[in-house]
């Protein structure tokens, strides 16, 4: 409340003094200078949440989707590129050797591709950690790491092998089948093919 003081104007000699109160419209002030109730500032922070956790929502979906066809474009192209090596192998090589059970292709290269004291070369699948793997025996039990050729490989069948004669009426491989399956994020894709050495061709 806002006071004014005034000397009195109809005896100035009396010493008197009138106070006069001048009231103004505080309440309108008031109300000018408010702000958001509690229970608006409630429903705005509740609404921004909600939009805050829709954004969220959609972000973290988007994200999974990318995550799984990431995946899913590796462990396919992992196993198309591993499956042209084995049937490039298998074509090129002077012999081959198949373990179906216990899911392995030995190959022997010809002398003019065999790397330096490389006796032979195995492909195998490893069940336990679902992928295919390549390793090469030198001479003097000496064996390479186990390379991984491609991963997310939920099945592998090596074999078995159609027999045949050779040139020399040998018995020997003459169809070997290969069947890859690998699976990510609930898709899966199995890649078939079949090859044989060609020296064991009977022509």
């Amino acid at each position: 409340m806002k006071t004014a003081v005034h000397k009195s104007s109809a005896d100035p000699s009396n010493g008197a003094w009138n106070v006069k109160r001048e009231s103004g419209n505080h309440r309108s002030r008031a109300l000018a200078r408010s702000g958001l109730s509690l229970i608006e500032t409630m429903i705005s922070v509740s609404i921004c949440t909600a939009l805050m956790v829709a954004v969220a929502a959609a972000f973290k979906v988007s994200a999974n989707a990318i995550d799984m066809n990431d995946t899913f474009f590796r462990c396919s192209q992992g196993s198309r590129v591993t499956m042209n090596q084995i049937l490039t192998e298998m074509r090129r090589a002077d012999a081959v050797q198949v373990d179906t059970a216990a899911g392995t292709i030995q190959i022997i290269r010809p002398a003019s591709a065999l790397a330096p004291n490389e006796i032979y070369r195995q492909f195998a699948y490893d069940s336990t950690n679902k992928r295919v793997t390549l390793q090469i025996f030198y001479a003097n039990n000496v064996v390479s790491p186990a390379y991984e050729l491609a991963n997310n490989v939920s099945a592998a069948n090596f074999g078995p092998a159609d027999m045949g004669t050779d040139y020399n009426l040998t018995l020997v491989a003459v169809r070997i089948p290969v069947t890859l399956t690998c699976s990510a994020g609930g898709n899966v894709v199995t890649l078939c093919g079949a090859a044989a050495p060609r020296r064991a061709q009977q022509f």
